[in-house]
């Protein structure tokens, strides 16, 4: 399981989404959340106002608005009284080296689950299995970066143990992994499908068109 204080916001972003449907219209989320959207030159939170990066790549905007929502909601009370989520996990985890760092990387996984709720991750298991194809698939039906999708995938399940890659050209570029270490990483060769990277629960995927760009999944506990 992971960290009380963690669970504790990642269940209320889930719930306060939950109150609008879940919609994954980043162009309309924030006014649904209370908040105004705003064409500017870097994005970032100001206040109750997500300012976005103008002149993007549309599938960067869509992230860069559900990250700041993600600040947002962490910097939500539970109850008046109460510090924020963001401020208890601050607090709480002082300890660790780099707490912005640790902090973005908590926020992110927040920004994922506005892109691709949970019920539309569990729909794309069931209909294409918890395979590499199925973050294929979830990149182009729900509209986010590949490495977005991986990300989402790894991190759906809290009780789970897996982990992932994509690969560009036989080097990975981006790789994710939750409750399990994973022994290839960014930089690292690309394992050889025919070796080192088979057996059950191991997938890969050449994505279509993009002959040198493979996805890899490995799950080890469901």
């Amino acid at each position: 399981m992971i960290d009380p204080d963690v669970y504790n916001l990642f269940a209320y972003q889930k719930a306060r989404h939950d109150e609008v449907e879940n919609e994954t219209d980043m162009e309309k989320l924030p006014e649904r959340l209370g908040c105004t959207l705003v064409e500017a030159d870097q994005s970032r939170l100001v206040g109750t106002e997500i300012h976005v990066k103008r002149k993007q790549h549309p599938l960067r905007r869509r992230s860069d608005i559900a990250h700041e929502l993600s600040h947002k909601l962490a910097r939500e009370r539970g109850k008046p009284e109460y510090p924020t989520y963001e401020e208890v996990i601050q607090h709480r985890h002082s300890s660790v080296p780099n707490i912005r760092a640790h902090v973005e990387s908590i926020i992110t996984v927040g920004q994922d689950a506005l892109l691709i709720p949970d019920g539309t991750v569990q729909e794309a298991i069931e209909l294409h299995g918890l395979t590499a194809q199925m973050v294929w698939v979830l990149h182009q039906e729900q509209k986010v970066l590949l490495h977005e999708a991986l990300r989402r995938v790894v991190h759906h399940n809290q009780n789970a143990r897996l982990g992932g890659f994509v690969a560009i050209k036989g080097k990975i570029r981006y790789a994710y992994s939750f409750r399990w270490h994973m022994p290839c990483w960014i930089g690292d060769p690309m394992p050889d499908p025919d070796d080192d990277f088979q057996g059950e629960g191991v997938s890969l995927f050449e994505v279509p068109g993009y002959p040198s760009m493979t996805v890899g999944l490995v799950v080890i506990e469901e």
